[in-house]
């Protein structure tokens, strides 16, 4: 066996850490341009999250108005086609419910907006008095 060329096995191993480098190179990049896709991805979900939020937040607004005037309409009051209850009475109970329940009171004209579309009976406003519900006394 010859003994190999010192300098051609030179030039190989440069030639094979230059090629390997090359590649590392060419993965950096790869690397480089993956993280750069990933934070522009972030930035576009962040902005589609805070515009959801802002769209929705009216939404879930509403939802929990109607839904405390629909636990007051379940738990306070009861069905009565013959009772009348005064507007601004009805009204005073509901924002006493939501105190003692920690929930938002909304204003008179939105409660008596929702609960005018209560069901089972339908309440109907005459004369500034609620009629179809009484409220529930303490001991009920």
């Amino acid at each position: 066996m010859e003994p190999a060329d010192p300098l051609t096995d030179q030039e190989k191993k440069l030639k094979d850490l230059e090629q390997e480098l090359n590649d590392l190179r060419q993965g950096l990049t790869l690397v480089a341009d993956y993280y750069r896709d990933i934070e522009e991805a972030t930035r576009q979900q962040d902005a589609s999250e805070t515009i959801d939020e802002e769209l929705l937040k009216p939404l879930v607004d509403d939802d929990l108005e109607f839904e405390g005037i629909w636990k007051f309409h379940e738990e306070i009051l009861i069905a009565d086609p013959a009772a009348r209850v005064p507007c601004t009475q009805m009204y005073e109970a509901f924002v006493r419910f939501c105190k003692e329940t920690g929930r938002q009171a909304v204003e008179q004209d939105a409660f008596e907006f929702v609960f005018s579309r209560m069901q089972n009976p339908e309440p109907a406003c005459d004369r500034g008095e609620w009629t179809g519900y009484r409220l529930r006394s303490a001991g009920n």
